[in-house]
Order: structure tokens, then sequence, then C-alpha cells
């Protein structure tokens, strides 16, 4: 017993071990990674559970802004904000140390759809970007999605924009209205007739142009960057094409041109008589030009600027756009009312090098070639559409608009009336409705740009387009490209709850709507413009496959105030008139287009517009002016 127990005391006395480093390192490592590790399952967790409530993901910005967390409310209005301090703030240009500023929207318009923007961010179609990342249908990656892009996957992304290029580079000009010389090409000088006639050539005179493309690549840049930063401009030479003794070579060519003359250019149109046009020596001696080929080597050119009326002559005359079948309702009855027919074109250029082929030669007539183009709804075939039925109907309000912008409403709805839409093809409306000139029949509204009051063909295109895209929804149909206006107008306020969020802008160039049939028959778009009510019906017939569209009446998530009253001196204005327009506030909605498919499940698409803030803007005349008279500008109500 005593050995039993001495050792027990033995054991009992012995002194404890002390860990070693390697034990103590491998423990603060373990407490480390536990450590990692809970923080990971929470900020996962977190991650998570803000991806489930349908926040953005983490790590993830737009150009440079961090919306990771926020939910599509709080984005949006975040890059409405941040977009609209860069269309406020407008565009600073330098030329050789001459700074000029331009205003990147029309500041007031008497009709809505004219207030448009130059640099135009699509707010939405970057949220939906945003909200789409980690996303998929498979739920085991859509629970790690939010780990991995917080830990190993940032993601930045572009704004999407649109720049409307033509308009850019006209205010750039005029920024700068005297910077540019045109210069004078190398040219030919004819003195006297055929008998005695003498030719010599004019040295060009070197011009100077602004760098257009090199200021559009920055802008874009900056407006991917969303930071607008001071644009430097430049000037280019515009140089001679051909020197001068390279163009006394040509000399010979040019007299036997001119002396060959007069051409024929003829053409024999389908019905009726042909069609001549002739090419004298006194035309040829305003349009002959030296130049170069391919191979810089010096042959005779025409001036196409100088052609320009005499090409725009035979326009008129030959082309015609092809016009497929197109059907009026009676009743419940689809009747044709207008055949079909090809269409023609030709091409100047073609006409160009036949001519210059001719000319100097004893062929002086040459046969105009025209293209030949086949409506896609032939005649023939309209019978056959099956075109039976109502597919949705399209309601919008015009009441109190001017003279001017209801006259495009009916030219427009006129346009489109009995237009036939083929089976699997996208509709743009844009497309339908060109071109936007008075000779086609569309009436100018005022618009005020930076100071000054101008006249602008485009009123009443987005009454167009709110109606279209109603008819589309209650018609099931696919919405391929659909851009809410700019602005909260009560034009556009939805008829089941006066609500804005159910409209459609068109803005030639951009942006447009477009409408894919997707029905797999032919659909046949009614307009009916009631004047006396100020509404305009669309609908949509065709062969229904069983399907049912509809949309949600349009809810407003938030709302934006206009801010100060901004004033502008104006020298189109008499000294002391003042012309306004009502303030604007911003504002942010959604809707649910819902469609019932054929075999009884739901699709749903949820559509957000967000619109921008205006405050009241004032034009108060100032020096001499050429008085506008007032009731021709009444800006842009919500009232109206």
């Amino acid at each position: 017993m005593s050995k039993t127990k001495d050792k027990a005391e033995v054991y009992k006395l012995e002194a404890p071990k002390t860990p070693s480093a390697h034990q103590t390192r491998a423990s603060k490592i373990a407490v480390l990674v536990i450590v990692i590790t809970v923080v990971t399952v929470v900020s996962a967790a977190g991650a998570t559970y803000a991806y489930t409530q349908n926040h953005i993901l983490p790590n993830i910005t737009v150009a440079g802004l961090k919306i990771s967390g926020l939910d599509r409310l709080a984005a949006t209005e975040m890059l409405q904000h941040r977009f609209d301090n860069l269309i406020d703030g407008g565009l600073k240009v330098e030329l050789y140390q001459d700074i000029q500023h331009i205003d990147l929207r029309t500041s007031v318009a008497t009709d809505p759809d004219l207030v448009y923007q130059l640099i135009d961010w699509d707010i939405n179609a970057s949220v939906d970007q945003a909200l789409a990342i980690g996303r998929r249908d498979n739920q085991l990656y859509n629970f790690f999605a939010p780990l991995y892009h917080l830990t190993l996957k940032p993601v930045h992304l572009e704004p999407e924009y649109s720049l409307a290029e033509t308009r850019l580079i006209n205010a750039l000009r005029e920024a700068f209205p005297n910077a540019e010389s045109e210069g004078t090409p190398t040219d030919f000088v004819f003195v006297g007739t055929n008998d005695q006639m003498t030719i010599t050539v004019v040295e060009a005179v070197e011009g100077a142009v602004l760098d257009m493309n090199a200021a559009l690549q920055t802008i874009k840049a900056d407006a991917q960057d969303l930071s607008l930063d001071t644009l430097g401009l430049r000037l280019v030479a515009r140089s001679a094409v051909i020197t001068q003794t390279q163009a006394e070579t040509l000399i010979p060519a040019a007299r036997a041109a001119v002396e060959k003359a007069p051409y024929t250019l003829t053409f024999s149109p389908e019905y009726g008589s042909d069609l001549n046009y002739t090419v004298s020596a006194n035309d040829l001696k305003i349009w002959l030009l030296p130049g170069v080929d391919d191979n810089n080597q010096p042959i005779i050119t025409l001036d196409t600027s100088a052609m320009a009326t005499f090409l725009d002559a035979i326009h008129a005359d030959i082309d015609i756009s092809p016009q497929d079948a197109k059907f009026v309702i009676e009743g419940d009855r689809v009747i044709e009312f207008a055949e079909s027919r090809d269409g023609f074109i030709i091409n100047d250029d073609k006409i160009i090098q036949d001519l210059l082929a001719a000319l100097g030669t004893n062929n002086t007539t040459v046969v105009i070639a025209a293209e030949r183009t086949e409506p896609k709804v032939p005649t023939a075939s309209a019978n056959d559409l099956g075109i039976t039925e109502i597919l949705g109907v399209g309601i919008s309000n015009f009441s109190g608009s001017p003279a001017n912008r209801r006259a495009n409403i009916r030219h427009g709805a006129d346009k489109l009336n009995g237009l036939l839409i083929p089976p699997g093809e996208t509709l743009s409306l844009l497309e339908k409705l060109r071109p936007f000139t008075i000779a086609d029949g569309y009436l100018p509204e005022l618009v005020i740009k930076g100071d000054e009051i101008i006249p602008e063909i485009g009123g009443g295109l987005c009454q167009i387009g709110t109606t279209t895209f109603r008819a589309a929804l209650n018609s099931g149909l696919e919405i391929v490209e659909r851009r809410n206006h700019s602005l909260v107008v009560s034009y556009y306020n939805d008829p089941s709850n006066g609500n804005p969020g159910t409209d459609a802008t068109i803005y030639d160039p951009a942006p447009d709507l477009k409408i894919l049939n997707d029905t797999g028959q032919h659909i046949l778009l009614v307009t009916e413009v009631n004047s006396t009510k100020s509404q305009l019906t669309f609908t949509f017939w065709g062969t229904s496959d069983g399907r049912q569209g509809s949309y949600t009446p349009p809810v407003v998530l938030s709302w934006t105030g206009y801010g100060a009253t901004v004033e502008k001196e104006t020298t189109s204005l008499a000294p002391g008139v003042r012309q306004c327009q009502s303030p604007h506030p911003g504002a942010t909605t959604t809707f649910d287009y819902n469609i019932v498919l054929p075999d009884g499940s739901l699709k749903t698409r949820e559509f957000f517009s967000s619109y921008r803030s205006l405050p009241t803007i004032c034009l108060v005349g100032i020096g001499d002016a050429t008085p506008v008279p007032p009731a021709e500008v009444q800006g842009v109500s919500d009232s109206d």
C-alpha cells in the first residue's frame, strides 16, 4: 500500500507542463480561424438576408458609385440624383482658353415631348443589371453568391447611356461659331464657250474644322465615368485632296466631259411616261472637281454638295416606299382598303458612278438604276391573315394640348392606322413615324434651348408612344425596348388612377419603343383620334393564341422636390418680358405587367420608371429682341 500511496503522491506533486511555442501558435490560429469563420458566416448571413430582401449584393458599383446593400428604390434615387446633377451642371467647353457653357437639356417647351437631354442615362437598366448579379435559378448558387461577391468578386458596372450626337455637334459649333473655316478645294475654272474654252486650276485653300470625333469620344468616356470634365476642343486642318500639279493633268478630261454635254439621265417607271433629267455643260462646269482614287491617282470627280438640288429632284420623282396591304375595321369585320405596292429608291453613288463613266464619251444617255423593294404584306396574301379579334386596347388623353401638338398626334396616328406587323417582326415606332419633317406633315413647337427660343419638330410623339405601349401591354405582347418620359406630365398619367408610370417616350434617333409580335400571326394596328374628348385609342387586332395581357395600376414609390426658381436672361424676348415654365417634381414609380399564357401559367415583369425633377425656369428679356408672342410659349404644365 505504501508503494501505491507513494506513487500517487508523486503524481500529485508533479508540476504541470508548460505549453510549447508550437502549441501556443496553433491555439491562436485556431481561435483566429473560429473568429474569421464566425465573422464570415455573420457577414454572409447579412449579405444573404439583404439578397433575399431584393437588395444589391456587396461590392457592386456603378461608375464608382457604391450601391451595395441598397434596394431598387434607394439605388434608383441615388443614380437619379447623380445624373440630375450632371445634367444641371451642363458641359464646359474650352477652345484655346476660350471657355463656353453648353446646356445639356432644353429648359422648357410648348410640348413636353421636346424636353430632351443631350446625354441621357438609363437608370432603370443600370439598377436592373446590378440586381441581377448573383441571382440564378440555382438555389445553392444563390446562397453562396453573396459571400462570393463579398470576399472575392467585386463588380464594377458601366452605366448605360445614349448621346444625341448630331445635337451635341451642333451645340459645340454654336459655342464657337467663328472657329471653323471651310477652306476651298482644288478646283477647275472654266472661261468661255466650248469653241474658245480655257480651263485653269485654282489651288486649294486649307481650312480648319473642330475635331468632333475626338470630342465625342471624350464625352462618351466621361459619360461612362459619370464625370463631365471640361471638354478641350481642338482644330484640325482640312487639307487639299489633290495638288495643283496633279489637277492640271486632268484638264483634257474635264474639257472632253464638258464638250460632250448635254447628258441625259432617264428612268422608265412601271406606269406613266419616261422621266428624263438633263445635265448641261454649265452644270458640269459647277460640278466637276479634280480628285484622287484609292491609289492616289488623279481622277475626275463630281461635287455631291453642288449636285444636291439636282439629286433631290430625282429622289422626289422616283423614290417611293413599299406599301403593305392595309385594312380598316367596320364593325366586327376587317375590310381591305389599300392594295400593296412595290417601292423604288435610287442610289446617289450609283448615279454619280454611271455619270462619271459616261463623261467624255459618245454614250451621253445614262439609265437611272432604281432598287425595287417589295412590301412585307402583299395584297395577294392579305385575305389569309386570319385577323379576327381584338387583342388589346390602349388609351391616353391629350386635353390641353396646343394646336400644333394636336395636329402632330393626328398625323402620327394616321401614319400608323392600318399598319400590319408580320409574325416574328419587331415593330420600331420611330421607323414607322419617320421622317419628322414639315414636308411630311409634322408641325413645329417652340423650345427654349439655353437662352434662345427656337422651333423644333417632334411634339406629340410621346403621346403616340404611350398609347401604343399601353395597347401592347393589354395585348400581352413582348416589350423589347421602352423608356419612360423624362418628366412627370399629366398627358401620360395612367387612366386607372391618375399616377405616372405607364408612359413610353420616343425621340429621334433614340429612345425608341419596340414591340415584338410573338403571336405567330399577323397583327393589325388601328388608331382612333377623338378630338372632342381629346382621347387617343389604339387597338391591336389579330388571332389570339389564348394569352391575356394586363398591367396593375402604377404605384408612386417616392416624390422629390424641384428646388428654387431659375432665371435666365435672353435677347429672344422684349426687355422686361418674362416667360416661365411650371415646375416638375421627380418621382419613382412601378407597375407589374402580367401575361396569363395559354397553359394558364403567369408571366410577370416589373416596370420601373424614374422621372427627373425640374424647377421653374424663367426667361427674362433684355436688350434688343425680336419678341415672341406670349401665347406661343406656355411651358410644360402638370395641369395641362
